[in-house]
């Protein structure tokens, strides 16, 4: 059984972030509760797929995800970071076979680099020394 498993994929729509901008009219909260929705299922659909790809048949069951948030510019707020991140850890688990409830956080990492930005990486562990 695995032990470690990284699944990268790109930053989260903008309609994910708690601090995203509510509209003035009321036809724009429906439109952008539409959106928002549409965006959590996308995220959702695509981390499922690239964690199903990553394990290649094997199985896993973790113990502790971390999230490295690589960005350029301004470091963003971690807790927002793991926000946005939530429909692609509920997509993953989901491929896992899992209940993100079971899972415990390990941190959240924030990375400078020009080259990475705009991608997440969420690593999976399984930690059996740790008494839960």
């Amino acid at each position: 059984m695995m032990t470690t498993l990284t699944i990268t994929l790109p930053h989260t729509p903008r309609e994910l972030s708690p601090n995203a901008k509510t509209p003035l009219t009321q036809r724009g909260a429906v439109v952008a509760g539409y959106k928002k929705t549409a965006a959590k299922s996308r995220a959702r659909t695509m981390a499922g797929a690239v964690t199903l790809e990553a394990l290649g048949g094997h199985k896993m069951q973790p113990t502790h995800y971390r999230v490295i948030w690589f960005y350029k510019g301004n470091k963003p707020d971690a807790d927002n970071c793991l926000a946005r991140c939530k429909a692609y850890l509920d997509g993953a688990c989901k491929a896992l076979g899992i209940d993100d409830r079971t899972l415990d956080c390990a941190g959240i990492d924030r990375v400078h680099d020009l080259t990475r930005a705009g991608q997440v990486e969420i690593v999976f562990e399984r930690r059996d020394d740790e008494n839960a």
